[in-house]
């Protein structure tokens, strides 16, 4: 670990939207001139990016360019542009950010293998996403695995994560919106990152939530925090982060102003930490210390004030550049909108043209998808149609999709309280967690998550400009990870619904005794024909129906030279 100390800085709030209530890709770029040299890896059948989601763009054009900002419009390359994706708020430390429950207890922290991370890039860009907001991917304080795991000290370790993601997301065709505060939710101190701040330098819990903002201890805590993280050289493509595009740009933490909200019979009411000029005061300060830091990349604010607009003067504020919102009817249903029932969602419109007229850009950073934010699938389709529709809304990221698990099956459900005492009012990852090509949970069935999915899917590339989805892309290759006793257990391959588990024959061909007989959340395949050595291999589907690329063959009746070639690597 470094210890870290910036000279000359200034000598946490419940988040009450979503839960008070509720191998290594070597890429070197060149930084000369603004220019960039292209090292895109060949596309290989889902893994690496099989395509550009990005309508009039190369894959190498979107990824050597920044997003940049012209008034109330992003651009990339010369183009306008709006992002469509996800959040996947795992990437750079697993259960983290989302509240502890009886599966994932307080400290269950661990690092994402990088299957893991590989396997989730390539699921949200066959969902036709641009971007992905990850807060862990800068946002992690107080734990043993974080970015800064005590005051001003920093994990080299954990870093070393982000390094690996952000190289991976190039790959992937995909660019990453970084946070610096706001989810801690499955730590031990509070559940914002900056209630560890507050706990080292002995300011009550009680306190926090307005002394972030206004004592000059903690918000040099929160800048060096920025500083550490912008200026980090990751050693996989020789750029600080702050001079990679392959970040959009930075958050400034998750819905921090906000202390409790209600639903008027107009509107949503916020109950603010602190007073709007208190907030604009640490806004202008901290994202100005940002852009004296990083002038190529977007400063994102996030606090949760543009629902009090136009009464907030935060809009005023020289160095922001997007001002995001998370838009839930799962926790605030208008009774004048009927959102859960209709789909129509008029204050997102309504707020997003403020924000354009005051000449800045509006983003969707996150939304709700399931059942209990969008009761029928023509509601959640006519909210979809809403966001892409209108201009005024730069890009999009639903909340939040989770993938395969290294070894077999998915990752589990986070936040899983079991809906107590039900899914409709409360926080918990039955209703929320998305896994691609759908599971049963407590608040989804796997049929209507697959289908609500395709929805998301169909929505991006309609926001990437593309005048229809495009095929699906190819899925990879499984990897078998057991044959102990007959029973074929596999690691699963990113946009496979269903796998077929074939035999080799003693003339050298393959027989295939379970056609798409079995699936992520099936455990595998049991083999009953008590062939003494057997040889297996699996095989995935797209969702337009194409076989995949097989796995290595595996089992004791297979050629040695072949024989567990690909069982995954310890911690791959």
């Amino acid at each position: 670990m470094t210890t870290i100390v910036r000279g000359s800085v200034k000598n946490s709030v419940m988040q009450a939207i979503k839960y008070a209530m509720s191998g290594v890709v070597l890429v070197f770029l060149a930084a000369c001139s603004g220019s960039s040299v292209d090292s895109s890896p060949p596309d290989i059948a889902g893994t690496a990016a099989q395509r550009s989601n990005v309508a009039g763009l190369s894959a190498a054009q979107y990824a050597n360019a920044f997003v940049t900002r012209q008034g109330s419009q992003l651009m990339v390359a010369g183009h306008p542009f709006r992002f469509s994706g996800g959040n996947i708020e795992y990437l750079g430390l697993k259960n983290y950010g989302p509240i502890p429950s009886t599966s994932i207890p307080v400290g269950s922290y661990s690092y994402p293998t990088q299957y893991e991370v590989d396997d989730a890039l390539a699921t949200i860009h066959e969902m036709g996403a641009t971007v992905v907001r990850a807060q862990t991917l800068g946002d992690t304080v107080g734990c043993p695995l974080c970015i800064e795991p005590a005051l001003g000290v920093f994990n080299n370790t954990a870093f070393a994560q982000m390094d690996m993601v952000v190289a991976e997301a190039r790959k992937y065709g995909i660019k990453l919106i970084g946070e610096f505060d706001g989810d801690a939710n499955g730590s031990a101190s509070g559940n914002q990152s900056h209630n560890w701040w507050c706990t080292w330098r002995n300011i009550s819990a009680a306190s926090c939530a307005a002394a972030f903002f206004t004592n000059a201890d903690l918000i040099g805590d929160y800048e060096r925090h920025m500083q550490t993280v912008l200026n980090h050289v990751n050693p996989l493509t020789g750029l600080a982060y702050k001079d990679d595009p392959t970040f959009v740009g930075w958050v400034d933490g998750n819905v921090l102003n906000i202390a409790g909200a209600t639903a008027s019979s107009t509107g949503l009411v916020f109950t603010s930490a602190v007073s709007d000029q208190q907030f604009t005061a640490w806004l202008g300060t901290v994202s100005g210390y940002f852009k004296s830091i990083d002038s190529k990349q977007l400063f994102i604010d996030n606090s949760g004030d543009v629902v009090n607009l136009p009464a907030s003067s935060i809009l005023t504020v020289s160095s922001v550049d997007v001002y995001g919102e998370e838009w839930y009817p799962h926790w605030f249903s208008v009774p004048a909108y009927n959102e859960k029932a209709t789909g129509n969602s008029p204050g997102i419109h309504s707020i997003a043209a403020q924000v354009v007229a005051a000449g800045k850009v509006y983003a969707l950073i996150e939304y709700g998808w399931d059942n209990t934010d969008y009761q029928t699938t023509t509601a959640l389709q006519t909210f979809l149609g809403g966001v892409a529709s209108d201009q005024n809304i730069a890009g999009n990221n639903f909340w939040a999709l989770v993938g395969h698990a290294s070894g077999q099956g998915w990752l589990p459900i986070p936040a899983n309280e079991g809906c107590q005492p039900n899914c409709e009012t409360t926080e918990d990852g039955n209703w929320w967690a998305l896994y691609y090509t759908g599971i049963t949970t407590l608040s989804n069935t796997a049929a209507d998550m697959a289908q609500r999915a395709q929805m998301l899917r169909n929505s991006s590339y309609t926001v990437d400009g593309l005048s229809a989805p495009p095929a699906h892309e190819l899925v990879g290759a499984p990897v078998i990870t057991s044959t102990a006793g007959g029973h074929v257990e596999f690691q699963g391959a990113a946009g496979s619904p269903t796998y077929s588990v074939q035999m080799q024959q003693p003339n050298g061909s393959w027989s295939t005794p379970c056609t798409n007989c079995t699936t992520d959340a099936t455990g595998g395949w049991v083999d009953t024909s008590a062939t003494a050595t057997p040889c297996y291999r699996v095989v995935g589907v797209n969702l337009d129906g194409v076989p995949g690329t097989p796995s290595a063959p595996a089992g004791s009746g297979c050629p040695a030279s072949v024989a567990n070639r690909q069982q995954p690597k310890s911690g791959t």
